[in-house]
């Protein structure tokens, strides 16, 4: 239930959108902040901070901030929860996360202002973030959020052989200008195109908070290392062919390593290779599917029972890979993985580089979505697609005042002001009396029978027309 960009007031919109190239920062440090999340320090957050990404519809669509949420409704609390009033292992309700108050004036409940997202994902201050105090974060899933690190199924392992002159140095390298080391480019500076303050590697990993849990410090430290090998840690996430695997189109004609203006990725020029490995002799290295990011969908939000063409925009959604019989050009699939971990796997209409369009079928069943971009072995971070429930009113009946509404995607009920939930006949003053609310099913006492019915779920609206049974009373027979 947490989004997935990090923000933080200083993190202009425009920050996640793509450089031009000619605007770029060449020669870092610091490293363009280009692809994926900006090395940035996000503890000690306020409210104003979530809103920074959250609210800015150039960064995060604000109206699936409810729908992700409330699609939540009956599936089980994780441990941990932001859900105040939820408890793990049992099921999501509206008022695990809502609080009511009662008004003794006007003799109803009304929601306890809950627009504050520090309400619910709780800040610790000068610990671990919210975002890094999810379940994913706390298993170590930190591809979940950060794009081309911990790749799964890019042949990921950690070398055993000894370091040699070619194993980029934790820090500076031994180059003139610290070459051959990761702070060569990933080092503190202010990006010129964004003006984002970026920090140094150990400032960016130690801000997370994830250190002054048990047992996280040893994620990046190994104190029993030799000297000269403090690169295997790191690699037990920056593995050897995601590294090898990163790299931005410079030039908006696609990505072809060892041609690309240096500085936009590992394997773009020749330039990339001496900033990591400190030597001018290598060549490129022969490139496999570059890791793709995917930076926006044209929708956060679609409705199930209907097909719908998504746009993706990204970076590195095909790239060209030299082959024994020559070039070839790989493409990404889009996969759509709900909660269970049930993942469906699109092929794009139209691609390239930096888009592709899909059809998301018709079948799709509501729920929010991880959608991914897969290219070979080399795996997106992921954005959330959240497919609605069409409400829909299939029938209803009224007799004597009660309605009877049959349909689906209503949802739950909240007998409370300004919920969102509620019944109504055409033109009147105040709502219909709700007595029985399922997601299939209303029962609600509207004094009246018209009709026409109106239903207002979390989900929607949805009106239809109704059937009045008119009950005749016989006179008695006089004797």
């Amino acid at each position: 239930m947490l989004k997935k960009i990090l923000c933080s007031l200083a993190m202009p919109a425009a920050l996640l959108a793509f450089a031009v190239p000619a605007m770029a920062n060449v020669p870092p440090p610091p490293v363009n902040q280009i692809l994926g999340i900006p090395d940035g320090v996000f503890n000690n957050l306020v409210e104003a901070n979530c809103r920074g990404c959250h609210e800015d519809s150039t960064v995060v669509n604000p109206g699936t901030i409810p729908d992700r949420h409330h699609l939540l409704v009956g599936a089980t609390i994780p441990d941990p929860t932001a859900a105040p009033a939820g408890t793990p292992g049992s099921a999501y309700e509206c008022l695990s996360c809502h609080q009511l108050v009662w008004n003794d004036q006007t003799f109803s409940y009304s929601f306890v202002s809950f627009r504050d997202c520090l309400l619910c994902h709780e800040q610790q201050a000068g610990q671990a973030s919210v975002h890094h105090l999810t379940a994913k974060a706390l298993s170590n899933d930190c591809k979940a959020c950060h794009g081309p690190i911990d790749n799964p199924g890019d042949g990921h392992y950690i070398p055993t052989y000894a370091p040699s002159l070619v194993t980029p140095q934790t820090g500076l390298g031994t180059g003139t200008n610290g070459e051959g080391g990761c702070a060569f480019c990933h080092n503190a500076g202010v990006d010129t195109v964004s003006g984002f303050t970026v920090f140094n590697n150990a400032t960016t990993h130690h801000s997370t908070g994830l250190g002054i849990l048990p047992d996280k410090c040893q994620l990046c430290h190994d104190v029993h290392a030799p000297a000269g090998t403090e690169i295997r840690q790191c690699e037990a996430c920056h593995g050897v062919n995601s590294l090898h695997n990163i790299q931005v189109d410079s030039d908006a004609n696609g990505i072809d390593p060892g041609a690309e203006t240096a500085y936009y990725g590992h394997i773009g020029n020749q330039d990339d290779c001496w900033g990591c490995h400190g030597f001018t002799a290598l060549s490129a290295p022969y490139s496999g599917p570059v890791i793709p990011d995917i930076a926006s969908l044209s929708a956060s939000t679609i409705t199930a029972g209907f097909a719908t063409q998504l746009t993706i925009s990204g970076v590195a959604f095909t790239n060209v890979v030299q082959g024994p019989l020559g070039p070839i050009e790989v493409t990404s699939t889009v996969v759509l993985e709900a909660a269970d971990g049930t993942q469906t796997v699109l092929t794009p209409d139209s691609i390239s580089e930096d888009t592709m369009v899909v059809m998301v079928p018709a079948t799709m069943a509501a729920g929010n979505y991880a959608v991914t971009a897969v290219k070979g072995g080399s795996i997106s971070n992921s954005v959330n697609l959240a497919i609605l429930p069409a409400v829909k009113i299939t029938a209803a009946s009224c007799t004597s005042g009660t309605v009877s509404i049959s349909g689906s995607g209503f949802s739950q009920y909240v007998n409370a002001e300004g919920s969102g939930t509620s019944v109504s006949l055409p033109g009147a003053m105040a709502d219909c009396s709700v007595t029985i609310w399922t997601d299939t099913r209303i029962v609600a006492q509207c004094g009246s029978c018209d009709t026409s019915i109106s239903v207002d779920s979390v989900f929607g609206d949805a009106t239809g027309a109704v059937t009045v049974n008119n009950i005749i009373t016989k006179k008695p027979r006089r004797r």
